[in-house]
């Protein structure tokens, strides 16, 4: 710190209580003040730490507590700390002795540029730094001392700071910038680390590892560990490297790693093997060789792993003696070294490969019980991405409640673990332009601002515009195909991999997307889709993702003996777990290796885990031999060692765990220091050391989450049951006055107030938050969220204290009635509207709604006479009702009348509905409002076509114009894009080719600006049948490969069958029996299974045919006509209709000798007309 103190106009004037005199320095985390106590003229050194936002602001504030609370003489102390204008500060003693650098020869310790390669942007999208090239220019080598011993003085101090790094290692931080410059010697010669602006908080031994893709990258160049370089997490063997690079310093002269570049520096961090110090220095002792050595292996677990076993090796050597000063370390585990689980990576590394190759990953699921590694293997995904350049992508689902009681549904907004994806191309496409905002976004931007926010800014100020209203059904495809298109256009540019964690608990329409990378896209993005879930909890709707043929499953077991050995060795950083722990380990935690973790970690806290002085590990039971694991009062189950862990926690540690257990698996950290009574200063420290404890760990953001959801599992079940509802009427009351009915906090604030009991409240924010999943088209939650309201009603309604509740009940259960049907849950619909009919007055037009919407469910189940009768049963109550014919009285009568029409249709009642047509038509022309009009001549398109069997008239022709200018006056373009469609179609049927070309081009032009999916696969379908009605290949198979993929997208079969089909046409056109064959066959299984029969099976039936004739199968052809001519399906022109019947007669009744000719005959017909 040798800056002069000038000061700049912006600098404050005080921090706190000191008076800022000058600047010692300044990076980018921050500026370093010389400052002055006010009171005690007391000198300091005051560091101010940028904070970009509120949460960062609160997480920093968390480290400088953790921070101040070391004590030790060793370590520079935070003597204040507080925030002046919202920027943190703390102060610490200004020491005037020189540094490590300063104390020793020069000759030795040769400046070394303090190249902080700063922070790299904090976001998950942030891939870690790619290894530089191995290009070097290595500078001029200092001269070395001509023996080791020369450099005792320095080896001396570095022992001595072995016993501040080990203390500091034991409170869970990690220095990360560990230099010489970073050493003060004192007056009395003690070292003391100083500088600890950029230490990391560590968790050990995590109980459960986050998924994430970010890594910071700061520190030294000269001094900076292989892990810390990739922005891996670090823990304390990066200080250990950095203490190796001093040391190979102190007896060589030079780092183990120089050069010209900071990147040829870094590069050999990470790829060479140093020189050993007894090349470059004589009389270097073996053992101090192979100790600095190991200190700078490559990897963290093959180094030493604690400062006490540096010390011993150097305490070995010949020299004096070091006085011990300060307070013994915490004994402390690492987190565990991957093991186990080789195959499961093999098939992920693989899958990793195909990406970084180009090609489509696939989407692989890691299933296994809870606490078995599943985050752990996909962490090991990140790290191989990274090493292949590859974008990672970081998603993680989050659910409701504890246990059983757990209410259903996510507690997060719809496709919120898709969120990191959505900003991610926000960012890029923000930083891109408009050329590149167009490329990954276009029209889909307007679609999912609702569900990204920051997508809303790119269409320019002001409020983003609004996506056309399209049909539900069309709506939620556009949203998942909108999610699904936005991932291949990122994917085009930047190769990548989405990490989804804990997909039991994913939202519906996060799973809808999921379930369209079930299978192979067409355009083969490159894209890996990984995810993780929970084997005892699997939704029936995962077990059936599971099952899809697209989708690679890995489950993972328990691990086995040596595995665990692995695991307990990386832990205690020994190159083999003690003699007699393994087999007891192995027995007690059956392979869980969140167990295994557990249970080292209760010894330690036991104090039954301990290590000596010379660095061994040791089980001590008063004497005990170090085999008798098995004998320790230590429970023998995971929630007893939880319960037991939790029970050692002071007051204040008990009231936060409560409260956080309660405030769910992750929160803001400034939620959890409200309202509990106690000091912030106390909250702070028993934050702090509930994280070193590993029972709490930073989330990012300013959030907290428990190490491990069996932690909060647990500490929520030790809460008495009266407690935990008062906790969660708090805790819905302090969200609610923080952030008022925020939607995506909606069901966490009902959550909260179902569990505390508090019914009114409870029942309107699960209301509000079923209407926002509905109106975001996640009917399943939205359906669960109206169950949990009607409950918490009922509650309300049997307490008396809401005589108005009985009309509100009413009125919900015809909301859910409605998501039920609109999901295709009809009898639960009807059961909805049933209990809706009890609630409602005799006669009245509400009344008369729930009957005709009861009749709908019906019809979709094919009770054509039940259906009626309801409908029957609704005009009773509509022409019994006293609230007079209004507007709202004839809409709902015209609205019955065309149900009505519809059922007649399925039902096939021609006359029924001929006559029901005649009657209501005048009625309709006269009173009916445009969409009423237009919902009218649509039902007459339908009546026509099963009347003619889709060999459309005139008048159908003429049906289909009215029902497009009546959606014309209405003016929604979703419903004028659906309309045109259905003329387009009517067009092509009535053979008016040239016509249905224009019109079904323009329809399909809108429904793509609309996003609607099912009107683009429709428009694509009959586009392809048109062109190859006119027998033009090429353009047909264009229109079907566009279909085949926005059809798969929207999982509609029919037509993606209906695309196989015309592909089959044009690989027979081209002479491809074979592929032909394949298509046709795969386009005949796509529609086996479909509740109504797709009508034009000619399409794939003639190609067939074509095949088996010209193979000589001639009745096997004339089977494929057979099935062409089925009453169901679209009746031929006259010519080619018989043609067919006289080869099936023939082949029926004979004589045959003459089939082939007749046949040849027939399919020579199909082709004049365009059929084949």
């Amino acid at each position: 710190m040798r800056v002069p103190p000038v000061l700049s106009p912006e600098a404050p004037e005080y921090l706190g209580p000191y008076r800022v005199l000058g600047v010692l320095g300044q990076g980018g985390m921050g500026i370093v003040y010389r400052g002055e106590h006010v009171d005690t003229g007391e000198a300091a050194a005051v560091k101010t730490v940028r904070a970009t936002s509120r949460a960062m602001l609160a997480t920093i504030r968390r480290e400088i507590h953790a921070l101040s609370r070391v004590r030790h003489p060793g370590i520079i102390r935070v003597v204040a700390q507080g925030v002046a204008d919202g920027l943190p500060w703390y102060a610490m003693p200004l020491l005037p002795g020189p540094t490590l650098r300063d104390s020793v020869s020069p000759q030795w310790f040769e400046p070394t540029a303090g190249v902080g390669l700063g922070p790299l942007e904090r976001t998950e999208t942030m891939p870690a730094l790619a290894p530089p090239g191995p290009e070097r220019s290595r500078g001029p080598s200092p001269r070395p001392p001509s023996t080791a011993a020369s450099s005792g003085s320095a080896l001396l101090l570095l022992r001595r700071l072995c016993a501040p790094l080990a203390f500091l290692h034991g409170c869970g931080l990690v220095h990360r910038d560990l230099k010489p410059e970073n050493v003060v010697i004192h007056e009395d010669g003690r070292p003391i680390l100083v500088d600890l602006g950029i230490a990391a908080l560590s968790g050990g031994a995590e109980g459960r590892e986050e998924l994430t893709a970010e890594g910071g990258v700061m520190g030294t160049v000269a001094y900076m560990a292989p892990e810390q370089i990739r922005g891996e997490l670090v823990d304390a063997r990066a200080d250990l490297y950095a203490l190796g690079c001093i040391l190979y310093e102190a007896v060589t002269g030079r780092p183990p790693f120089t050069g010209d570049q900071a990147r040829s520096v870094l590069h050999q961090h990470l790829h060479d093997a140093p020189v050993a110090p007894s090349r470059r220095a004589g009389g270097v002792p073996e053992a101090l060789d192979t100790l600095i050595l190991r200190l700078l292996e490559k990897r963290p677990q093959d180094r030493l792993g604690y400062a006490e076993d540096v010390a011993a090796v150097l305490g070995t050597l010949e020299l004096p003696d070091a006085r011990e000063d300060g307070p013994a370390p915490r004994p402390y585990l690492y987190r565990p070294v991957f093991s186990g689980r080789e195959e499961a990576l093999a098939v992920l590394a693989r899958s990793v490969e195909r990406v970084h190759a180009g090609q489509w990953g696939g989407l692989v699921l890691i299933r296994g019980e809870s606490g078995v590694g599943k985050t752990r293997l996909a962490l090991e995904v990140t790290r191989l991405a990274a090493q292949r350049g590859l974008l990672v992508l970081t998603g993680q689902c989050v659910g409701l409640g504890v246990g059983e009681a757990a209410e259903p549904g996510p507690s997060t907004a719809p496709l919120h673990p898709l969120r990191p994806l959505l900003l991610a191309v926000a960012d890029l496409a923000r930083a891109g332009g408009e050329a590149e905002t167009q490329r990954l976004l276009g029209a889909r931007a307007a679609v999912l601002a609702a569900y990204e926010p920051a997508l809303g800014g790119l269409a320019g100020p002001g409020e983003p515009p609004a996506p056309p209203e399209l049909p539900p059904d069309a709506a939620r495809a556009r949203v998942i195909d909108s999610v699904r298109q936005t991932l291949f256009a990122l994917a085009a540019s930047t190769p990548l991999v989405l990490l989804l964690d804990d997909l039991q608990w994913m939202d519906e329409l996060s799973l809808s997307v999921l379930e369209t990378l079930a299978e192979e896209p067409l355009a083969r993005p490159q894209v890996l889709v990984v995810g993780t879930y929970r084997s005892e909890e699997t939704p029936p709707v995962l077990e059936t993702l599971a099952r899809a043929p697209g989708v690679t499953v890995i489950p993972l077991g328990r691990l086995d003996g040596d595995s665990v050995g692995s695991m307990v060795s990386g832990m205690l950083a020994l190159r083999a777990p003690p003699v007699g722990v393994l087999d007891v380990l192995v027995r007690q935690s059956d392979g869980n290796p969140f167990f295994v973790a557990e249970y080292l970690r209760a010894a330690i806290s036991e104090g039954m885990l301990t290590r000596d002085p010379r660095g061994r590990w040791h089980f001590d039971e008063r004497g005990t031999a170090p085999d008798s694991l098995a004998a320790l009062p230590l429970p023998r189950t995971l929630a007893e060692l939880i319960d037991r862990r939790l029970s050692r926690l002071d007051g204040t540690g008990h009231a936060l765990v409560a409260w956080g257990s309660v405030l769910g698996r992750e929160f803001d950290a400034e939620l959890l220091l409200a309202d509990t009574g106690h000091s912030e200063g106390a909250l702070l420290g028993a934050m702090e050391a509930l994280r070193v404890r590993n029972i709490l760990e930073e989330a990012g953001a300013g959030r907290l989450r428990f190490g491990h959801d069996k932690l909060r599992e647990t500490a929520y079940e030790r809460i008495p049951v009266a407690r935990r509802r008062a906790l969660h009427q708090r805790a819905g009351e302090l969200l609610e006055a923080r952030h008022g009915e925020a939607a995506d906090l909606l069901p966490v604030l009902a959550h909260h107030f179902a569990r505390g009991e508090v019914h009114d409240k409870a029942s309107h924010y699960f209301v509000q938050a079923a209407r926002r999943a509905r109106a975001a088209y996640a009917n399943g939650e939205a359906i669960a969220f109206y169950g949990s309201a009607l409950t918490e009603g009922q509650a309300l309604l049997a307490s008396g204290d809401d005589p108005g509740r009985h009309d509100a009940l009413g009125a919900l259960q015809e909301e859910l009635g409605d998501v039920l049907a609109l999901a295709g849950r009809q009898a639960e619909a009807r059961a909805a509207y049933q209990q809706a009919l009890m609630r409602a007055s005799g006669a009245s037009l509400g009344r008369a709604r729930l009957l005709r919407k009861e009749g709908k469910t019906r019809e979709t189940h094919h009770q054509h006479d039940e259906a009626l009768a309801s409908y029957a049963a609704a005009e009773r109550a509509l022409e019994a009702s006293q609230e007079g014919r209004a507007e709202g009285w004839w809409h709902e009568w015209l609205q019955l009348q065309v149900d009505r029409v519809s059922v007649h249709y399925f039902a096939a009642r021609q006359e029924e509905m001929e006559d029901l047509v005649r009657r209501v038509q005048p009625v309709v022309e006269q009173r009916g409002a445009p969409v009423q009009r237009a919902s009218f001549f649509q039902a007459l398109v339908q009546k026509n076509l099963r009347a003619e069997r889709y060999r459309t008239s005139s008048e159908t022709v003429e049906h289909a114009r009215a029902s497009l200018r009546a959606r014309e006056e209405v003016g929604e373009p979703g419903a004028i894009a659906s309309a045109r469609f259905a003329l387009g179609a009517v067009l092509l049927w009535h053979d008016a080719f040239g016509e249905a070309l224009d019109v079904l081009t323009e329809a399909l032009r809108a429904a793509e600006r609309t996003g609607d999916l099912p009107i683009q696969a429709r428009c694509l379908t009959y586009l392809a049948m048109l062109h190859r009605r006119r027998r033009m290949p090429e353009p047909t198979r264009q229109w079907s490969n566009q279909g085949l993929e926005v059809a798969t997208s929207a999982r509609m079969a029919d037509y993606a069958g209906a695309a196989q089909a015309n592909l089959a046409w044009v690989a027979l056109r081209r002479g491809d029996l074979g592929h032909a064959e394949r298509q046709g066959l795969a386009a005949l299984d796509a529609w086996k299974p479909l509740s109504l029969v797709y009508p034009f099976q000619w399409t794939a039936l003639l190609p067939l045919a074509c095949i088996e004739q010209r193979r000589g199968r001639h009745a096997e052809a004339v089977a494929r006509l057979h099935a062409a001519l089925d009453p169901k399906q679209q009746r031929l022109p006259d010519a080619l209709g018989a043609c067919f019947a006289r080869c099936v007669e023939t082949l029926e009744h004979g004589p045959t000798a003459h089939l082939g000719d007749l046949l040849q005959r027939a399919l020579t017909e199909a082709e004049r007309e365009g059929f084949l």
